[in-house]
Formats: structure tokens, C-alpha cells, sequence
């Protein structure tokens, strides 16, 4: 009996003393998460915030309805600024707070820093008269900023050279086609064997069909380009220029651009030109016309040069005799018989050459005009 009351007794004893230690566990668990999860309910408000708290809010709220242009931008960040400064001393003053003190002095000087680049970036960019008139006519209409231009004529990659009357920026045969240039001042002849193709004038492109149509780096021009009055030019190599279109592609569409217009522009000039013995005026957008240039185009200056060539170089220019005997060749050839007495007893009606309306026929009466006329070739230098 007693061994079993022990038992008991010491039975009773650890069922009490677990009891205790499982009644002590859950009052510490539930005070921790009491602590760990607030009460969501809130029983009571607290009053308003201090006055400086509720000005930055309203500060902030001014600076972020403003429209996204360029000066609103600025007042943005200016707003912001001022509202990260009162948060900052409200953090300071009123709570005490010196996380939020510091987090709110870190935007401020974030936004701070953002302000001044704005107002760098926006600062007046003024160039040379020159360059003034080239970013009026040219660039700004496609919306080139100043920055941009300033970057596309800056020194790495561009120069700014004089040419004086009768120097030549490109000589036909042997000039090669690295660069590109850009006429700002004066005026210049585009010439082809002595004979002048048409004029470049301000904010025109000198070489604009070379720099477009370049196959390999051994290309040379094909004309010679020479300076009529005193000149300035503007130029870009090739490799700086293709260089600066990696990284600038909006830059590398509007030079692209440009210079398609330019060529358009040299192609409706020399346009003008081509004129027959009627004085009619050829079309080159006609298809008889184009096709025929690109067929007999060499074949017609192969032909006239050799008839200079053999006619006007045999004797010396100028002299009485090379003249007669130039003028008795070339009768010879045409008739295929000796002359009598060196004079002709009658002569021929020339050959009725094709109008306008004729030419829109077809290919091959262009191709006869051309290897029969040169008045397309025969274009006599202006007067500068």
C-alpha cells in the first residue's frame, strides 16, 4: 500500500508540474506575438500630423500634376526639393526621427543634382555666323538639337577649311572619296574634263554623289571640283563620320537624308542643261531618256574625244593651218572622198536633230541624238 501511494503521489506531482510548465509556455507565446503583430483595429485616431508635414505632401502633389515639358520638368524637380526639405526638418524637428531625417535629406540632394544637369543641358549654344546658317537651313528643321549639331562640327570630328579662287577641292582621276564636305561660304564649279556641270552654292554639298556611290576605298571622283571665289568648307572623313553614326543614329538618318536631297537637287540642275540644237530641254525622270543616258553615255564621250583628239590636238591649237586641215579631216571622214582643190563646192543641209515630243517615242532616237550631238557635252564655262 504505501509503495503504491507513493507512485501516486509522485505521479500527481509531474502531471502538475507539466500543467504548469505548458500553462507558463502559451502566456510567453501569446505575449510574443502580441508584440510581434500589432493590433489592426485602430481603437483610437491620433491628431493631424504637424503643419510642415502636410505642406510637403502638398508640395509634392503640385510637382507631379505638371505637363511632361521641358520647363515644367524643371519646376518638378524644384517642387520635389522643396518638399524633401520640409519632410527633413519635420523628420528633425517634430519626430525626432533621424532614419527619416536622413532618407529625405538623400532625395533632396538626388533631385538637387538632377536640376542642375537640366539647366547645363539648356544652356545657350551659339556658333559661328556660318555654322549658324547651316544648323537654321538644314538641321533644324529635322529637329536636330544644338547639342547634337555642336557634337557633329566639333573638332574630333570635323574641319573647317578655306579655299582661295582657282583651287580645287577634288581633282578628277585622282582625289579620293574618304570625305565628306559641306559648303558654308562662296561658291564653287563642278567641272568634267574642262567643262562645267553646274555650280555649288552655300549649304550645298560638294560631294554628295561621290560620298553616296563609293564602292571601295580606291574610288576617285570623277570631276573636278574647283573653287570660283574665295571659299570656306566644312568636312568630315569617312570613318569619323561613320564612326559618330554608331552612336548617333538619329544624326546618321538626317545626314542620310540630307544628302539624297542634295543629289536629287544636282540631278535637276544638270537637268536643265540638256538641251538640243531647238533649244528644247530633256527630261531626265523620262524612262526613254534615263535608259538611254546609261547606255550610250560612255560610248558618246569616247567618241567625242577622239574626234577632238584627232580633229583640234594634230597641229598647234589656234594656228590657221590646224584649223583648214582640221576642217578638211573632218569633211574627209564624212564624205569618204578627196576634196577638190582642198574646198568644198556645196555644202550638205544638216541632219533635222529630234525634238521634245520625238524623244518620247522611244530609246532609239535618244540614242542617235546623243552619239550624233554634242551640245550635251559642249557646255561652256560660266561667268563666275
Amino acid at each position: 500500500m504505501e509503495t503504491s501511494q507513493i507512485i501516486n503521489s509522485t505521479i500527481d506531482r509531474s502531471i502538475e508540474t507539466s500543467t504548469l510548465h505548458s500553462t507558463l509556455n502559451n502566456s510567453l507565446l501569446n505575449n510574443t506575438l502580441a508584440n510581434l503583430i500589432p493590433d489592426t483595429e485602430c481603437k483610437s485616431f491620433r491628431d493631424y500630423e504637424h503643419w510642415l508635414f502636410q505642406l510637403a505632401n502638398a508640395v509634392f502633389l503640385l510637382g507631379y500634376i505638371v505637363p511632361t515639358t521641358k520647363y515644367c520638368i524643371l519646376f518638378m524637380h524644384a517642387c520635389l526639393i522643396f518638399g524633401f526639405m520640409l519632410f527633413s526638418t519635420w523628420a528633425w524637428r517634430v519626430m525626432c526621427a533621424p532614419d527619416i531625417f536622413t532618407w529625405n535629406l538623400c532625395f533632396l540632394c538626388l533631385n538637387a543634382f538632377h536640376l542642375i544637369y537640366i539647366i547645363y543641358q539648356m544652356r545657350p549654344i551659339s556658333f559661328d555666323p556660318e555654322l549658324e546658317e547651316v544648323y537654321h537651313t538644314l538641321f533644324r528643321p529635322f529637329k536636330v538639337n544644338r547639342l547634337q549639331f555642336k557634337k557633329l562640327v566639333g573638332e574630333p570630328f570635323a574641319q573647317i577649311m578655306s579655299l582661295h579662287p582657282g583651287e580645287a577641292y577634288a581633282m578628277q582621276n585622282l582625289t579620293k572619296t574618304d570625305r565628306l564636305a559641306l559648303l558654308l561660304s562662296g561658291k564653287v564649279n563642278v567641272l568634267q574634263d574642262h567643262q562645267l556641270w553646274h555650280p555649288i552654292q552655300p549649304c550645298e554639298f560638294l560631294d554628295s554623289p561621290e560620298f553616296e556611290s563609293r564602292v571601295n576605298e580606291d574610288d576617285k571622283f570623277k570631276v573636278s571640283i574647283i573653287a570660283a571665289v574665295p571659299c570656306r568648307y566644312l568636312y568630315w572623313q569617312r570613318a569619323s563620320l561613320e564612326y559618330l553614326f554608331v552612336k548617333e543614329t538619329y544624326l546618321a538618318t538626317v545626314i542620310a537624308t540630307l544628302v539624297a536631297t542634295d543629289i536629287t537637287n544636282k540631278l535637276y540642275v544638270m537637268n536643265k542643261r540638256m538641251v538640243t540644237d531647238k533649244g528644247s530641254h530633256l527630261d531626265i525622270r523620262l524612262p526613254c531618256v534615263t535608259s538611254a543616258l546609261a547606255t550610250s553615255r560612255d560610248k558618246s564621250n569616247a567618241k567625242l574625244l577622239k574626234k577632238h583628239t584627232e580633229f583640234l590636238s594634230a597641229m598647234r591649237p589656234g594656228s590657221p593651218e590646224s584649223i583648214n586641215n582640221s576642217r578638211e579631216k573632218l569633211l574627209r571622214g564624212i564624205k569618204n572622198s578627196p576634196l577638190p582643190n582642198g574646198k568644198v563646192s556645196e555644202m550638205e543641209p544638216l541632219t533635222e536633230l529630234p525634238s521634245m515630243d520625238d524623244l518620247t517615242s522611244g530609246a532609239s532616237g535618244v540614242e542617235s541624238w546623243l552619239d550624233t550631238s554634242s551640245k550635251y557635252h559642249s557646255c561652256e564655262l560660266l561667268d563666275t
